[in-house]
């Protein structure tokens, strides 16, 4: 896995199974040390692959080293980056790394995976391959409490896969900009009132 990748704290918290609020934390607390790269709507931070084989390893490493430990061992593991399936020393502790670059380098590859399903309509909206459903109008029915099993009835080309990917691709790309609604009009018109419906077409309109 290149070293040069850069992966955005949504994009981490997909690689490390843990919200995105629990990485933006420990961007917070140190020592892994961000920078801001421009993204569509503003700048945004961003790490390097090697910063989340750390945070990867810190978690089962963290009761065992101080914060002096911590930031030592992230040290000695950034100061020789282009060698891998190596021991990561530091004062006098030694620490197997292979393992936790192996699943970080899975995991990253799962999110490339996840790209590769996705495509984009040339007013640059995310829409799941093959299909012309827009992903974040999927993820944002989910927010919404949708269940997988309503969404596929309402979007009958879709299958229970294809949810999962808007999903896992709505929350490691979150989406700059307003909203899609958190239902659809078939659901504001069975049961939710005119007032809702409004939203949901007031939103459709200005996307």
């Amino acid at each position: 896995m290149s070293d040069a990748l850069e992966f955005t704290a949504a994009e981490a918290a997909f690689v490390l199974r843990e919200p995105v609020k629990s990485v933006r934390k420990a961007l917070d607390d140190g020592p892994v040390r961000a920078k801001l790269i421009a993204k569509a709507g503003g700048s945004v931070r961003a790490i390097e692959w090697l910063d989340l084989v750390y945070l990867h390893a810190i978690r089962t490493l963290r009761d065992e080293l101080t914060p002096k430990g911590r930031t030592e061992f992230y040290q000695a593991l950034k100061l020789h980056p282009a060698e891998r399936g190596r021991e990561v020393r530091f004062g006098r502790i030694s620490v197997a790394i292979d393992d936790f670059e192996a699943e970080v380098e899975e995991r990253t590859r799962e999110l490339s995976d996840l790209a590769d399903k996705v495509e984009f309509r040339t007013d640059g909206e995310a829409i799941l391959k093959d299909t012309s459903v827009e992903v974040y109008r999927i993820g944002a029915l989910l927010e919404g409490g949708l269940s997988v099993e309503e969404i596929c009835a309402d979007y009958p080309s879709l299958s229970a896969d294809a949810v999962a990917v808007a999903k896992a691709y709505a929350e490691a790309h979150p989406k700059s900009g307003r909203p899609y609604p958190r239902t659809t009009v078939k659901r504001a018109l069975h049961g939710a009132g005119l007032e809702a419906l409004d939203e949901v077409l007031d939103n459709d309109h200005h996307e």
